[in-house]
């Protein structure tokens, strides 16, 4: 996914017509919301029944005002209660169908991102995606607020305009004048406000990559002021850009609402000014007709202020659409359904494996070539790793565990074949601290017994002094880059998978730990029957393995063992 969120809205599958697509996005609010099962639409119904039912009560109230208190003064503080208890429930309802939405759709965008291959993981613009996953969700499924207000409106203009055309035709005539005029005025300005929404989108994508280089990056930013002061300037212009172009859309919206509220007032105008000199008007009428619009002005202006929000709420539908629809064609087979966890193998064998990282740049650049690879693996062995920067180790390591696919060649594990099925329960061999690790909150999935021997490896490591785990959380992360690697380490012991996979491990570590991992844990991983794979750069430890394996230029240059070595 390595085009923006614009282009892949622009090349999903949506519909023509922009009726169409404000149909089919009022559609999935409606559905996926719960708002066709939901007694809110007798709510709606009943609260716009309870406002016709409070004008026509005032009408009829003034006009037997001579006859003094009567059933219709009754009528009034009956509709008045009701349209206050119906409107108070009707908005209880309404937040807890805009969280059913946002629930529904962040859980199906999780579970989709979490059944995502590789080649989208490392290819995507992450930003765009929590863009779609956070602000746009959020913003689409507040719509649905204006979706009930504008049913509601119309169910008012339904029953006010035959009764106004009842009271005085032109007044009704007037009404629907000042209805398509509101219309109109934001059928106008709606195509600019998206094209200005689209562009603020696309850089609010690109602000929230920005946001994370400040929170991963702090500690390079801190170490060179020019860097700093570059990123800063840059995250200052798509915030910019962001406020240019998210102001700009509602500029247009807001001239969208003027003319709709313009309207309004001009109808007003209209009553006061010209009802009176028409025939069969008359002060009488226009006070009978002031009172209906001055009840029917506001859910009419709340119908023109929904139109935008819808719009709103179109366009994040639909970047949210191109980002499931991205999603959901970088699905792997291998993570749909059930797992298996395999207890142990007998061999992995890399046969012609070969891979393209990176594409030429067109200015000399060029891709980084690994392969062709020919190599074995078997349990109870110690492998390493070496060879300089750029030779390939972390590539190779990649598709050892599956976590790249290689662009020819094959892996077979126990003579057969890796395919797209059987790659997920192959990686269930592996535990990892790879370089750049990633070291959660909790220990998510260990089971009993392996949270009791998470206990353990962080004792043995020497971190029950700085950590301590409850129930499956451990007490803090604040901890030195040596000691998250230990703790990360802790974990992938206590999986104890029939592969440790730890690339750099010493890097990070003192003379003390360091020693412990080569002369103690290593063979006792080893003796235990795991197969151990590490990247080191540490030669003088390279005796302690059964076979060396040395890269350049994305091949292995050789393969030999501890007696070849020495």
């Amino acid at each position: 996914m390595s085009k923006s969120i614009s282009d892949l809205v622009a090349s999903s599958s949506r519909p023509e017509s922009a009726l169409e697509r404000r149909r089919t996005v009022l559609r999935y609010l409606l559905v996926t919301s719960g708002v066709v099962r939901d007694p809110i639409i007798v709510l709606t119904f009943l609260s716009s029944l309870s406002r016709t039912g409070l004008m026509y009560s005032i009408n009829e109230t003034a006009r037997n005002a001579e006859e003094g208190i009567s059933f219709w003064a009754l009528g009034i503080i009956g509709c008045a209660l009701a349209m206050l208890f119906f409107g108070y429930v009707l908005r209880i309802r309404l937040h807890k169908l805009i969280t059913r939405v946002r629930e529904a759709t962040r859980i199906r965008m999780a579970r989709t991102l979490l059944r995502a291959d590789i080649d989208f993981l490392q290819s995507s613009p992450h930003g765009q995606v929590h863009s779609a996953i956070t602000h746009e969700v959020d913003q689409m499924s507040g719509a649905i607020v204006n979706v009930v207000e504008t049913i509601e409106a119309l169910v008012i203009v339904v029953f006010v305009v035959p009764y106004l055309f009842w009271i005085s035709w032109t007044s009704g005539v007037a009404t629907v004048t000042a209805i398509t005029i509101g219309t109109m005025g934001y059928l106008f300005f709606d195509r600019p406000a998206r094209r200005s929404m689209s562009i603020a989108s696309d850089a609010r994508g690109r602000f929230f990559d920005r946001a994370r280089d400040l929170l991963s990056g702090w500690k390079e930013l801190r170490l060179r002021s020019a860097r700093r002061k570059a990123l800063e300037a840059e995250t200052i212009d798509v915030i910019g850009e962001v406020t240019q172009h998210t102001i700009a859309a509602e500029k247009f919206y807001a001239a969208s609402n003027a003319i709709g509220q313009a309207a309004v007032v001009l109808l007003l105008c209209f009553v006061v000014i010209v009802i009176p000199l028409l025939p069969g008007g008359g002060v009488a009428v226009m006070f009978q007709v002031l009172t209906v619009i001055f009840l029917t002005s506001g859910p009419i202006e709340m119908m023109f202020g929904a139109f935008p929000v819808l719009s709103r709420a179109e366009h994040s539908y639909y970047r949210i659409q191109a980002v499931e629809e991205a999603l959901v064609k970088a699905q792997s087979a291998a993570l749909d359904g059930p797992v298996e966890v395999p207890d142990g193998f007998e061999e992995i064998r890399l046969e012609q494996i070969a891979a393209r990282v990176g594409e030429d740049d067109g200015h000399g650049g060029e891709a980084f070539q690994l392969g062709p690879v020919d190599v074995t693996f078997h349990p109870g062995e110690t492998v390493f790793i070496c060879g300089g920067n750029g030779s390939g180790k972390t590539t190779l390591l990649d598709i050892i565990t599956g976590l790249r696919h290689p662009d020819s060649g094959t892996v077979l594990l126990d003579g057969v074949a890796l395919d797209a099925e059987s790659r997920a329960s192959y990686r269930e061999l592996f535990s990892s601290v790879f370089s750049s690790f990633h070291l959660f909150s909790r220990a998510y999935g260990l089971k009993a017994e392996e949270l009791d021997q998470l206990q353990q490896r962080v004792k043995e490591l020497n971190l029950s002094g700085r950590v301590t785990i409850l129930e499956d959380k451990f007490s803090t992360l604040a901890l030195s880059a040596g000691q998250k690697r230990r703790l990360a380490l802790s974990v992938a012991l206590a999986e104890r998978r029939p592969i440790i996979v730890l690339d750099e491990f010493a890097a990070d570590q003192d003379p003390a730990h360091r020693a412990f991992f080569y002369d103690v844990l290593i063979p006792e991983l080893s003796k235990g029957g795991q197969l151990v794979i590490a990247i080191t750069h540490d030669d003088h430890q390279f005796h302690k393995c059964n076979r060396l394996i040395k890269m350049a230029d994305g091949k292995i240059e050789s393969i030999t063992t501890p007696r070849q070595v020495a």
